[in-house]
C-alpha cells in the first residue's frame, strides 16, 4: 500500500520516483506495480503510474458500508445547498482524517480535491472536532503514531498547543481552522454522534479565508450547528425505524 500512497501523494509517479520514495529494490517495485496493474488498481500512462478506476469501486463501498453514511450524504447535500461554503463529512480512521462526502472546490491544492485522501488530525477542523471528543490517552496514541508535522506556518506543532486548542473546541462546540492545513483556507467542523454518544465523524464548512468576517463566520457556525442537529436526528430516526422492523425468521 506504500506504493499506492506515494502515487496518490505525487499525483502520478515514475518507476524511479517510487523506488526513491520507498527505498525498495527496483525489481520489488516493478513486481508490486505489475500485480496492482493486473487487478486494475494502477495504470501506466507514458511510463508514469496513476491510480486506476478500480479504486472508484472501493470508494463507493466505503462510502455506503455503514447505515449512517447515507444520512451524512443527505446532510452534506442540504448543507451545501444552504451555505456559500463547501460542505463535507469526514471520519477518523487509524489516526488520520478521511473526507467521505463533499467537494472541496476552494482548496488550492489538488490533493484536497480527492475523496479518501488522508490528513493529519491536528491540521484539520474535522480532526480537531473529532479528537476533542476523545479521551486524552487516545489523542496521545494518535500523536505518538503520526506526530504533529506542520503543513503551513500556522499549523499546530506542539502537544501543549493542541490540547489547549481541543479545550477551546469543547468549550465552543466546534473546531476552527485558519490556514493550518492550506494557506488562505478557512474551515469549521463539528463532531456528530450516535444516539449512544459514539463519535461518528465531523460535518465541515470551508472556503477562502478572505471572505470571512464576523457576520459570515456567525452565519456559517449557525448553519453547521443546524446541520449537526439534522444529522443526529436523522440517525436517531434511522435506528428507530430499523428497531421497529420485524425480524425475518
Amino acid at each position: 500500500m506504500a506504493l499506492v500512497d506515494h502515487i496518490l501523494e505525487l499525483e502520478g509517479a515514475t518507476m524511479g520516483e517510487l523506488v526513491e520514495a520507498t527505498d525498495l529494490a527496483k525489481s520489488t517495485v516493478h513486481a508490486h506495480l505489475k500485480t496492482l496493474a493486473e487487478y486494475g488498481y494502477v495504470v501506466n500512462v507514458d511510463n508514469e503510474y496513476h491510480l486506476g478506476a478500480k479504486f472508484c469501486h472501493l470508494g463507493d463501498y466505503v462510502r455506503t458500508r455503514k447505515d449512517y453514511y447515507r444520512v451524512a450524504q443527505e446532510t452534506v447535500s442540504w448543507l451545501d445547498s444552504e451555505s456559500s461554503m463547501d460542505a463535507d463529512f469526514a471520519v477518523e480512521e487509524h489516526g488520520r482524517i478521511v473526507s467521505l462526502y463533499g467537494d472541496l472546490e476552494f482548496a488550492n491544492t489538488p490533493r484536497f480535491l480527492i475523496d479518501g485522501s488522508p490528513f493529519h488530525v491536528h491540521t484539520t477542523c474535522s480532526g480537531k472536532a473529532i479528537i476533542a471528543e476523545y479521551p486524552e490517552t487516545r489523542v496521545r496514541e494518535i500523536i505518538d503514531r503520526w506526530g504533529l508535522p506542520a503543513a503551513t506556518d500556522d499549523s499546530i506543532t506542539t502537544e501543549d498547543e493542541l490540547f489547549a486548542e481541543l479545550a477551546t473546541v469543547r468549550e465552543q462546540g466546534y473546531a476552527e481552522n485558519s490556514g493550518e492545513a492550506v494557506e488562505g483556507f478557512w474551515a469549521i467542523g463539528k463532531a456528530v454522534k450516535s444516539p449512544r454518544g459514539e463519535v461518528y465523524g465531523s460535518l465541515n464548512l470551508s472556503g477562502p479565508a478572505y471572505v470571512i468576517d464576523e457576520e459570515t463566520r456567525a452565519t456559517q457556525v449557525e448553519l453547521l450547528e443546524r446541520a449537526a442537529e439534522r444529522f443526529e436526528q436523522g440517525v436517531a430516526e434511522l435506528y428507530q425505524t430499523q428497531a421497529n422492523e420485524p425480524n425475518e425468521e
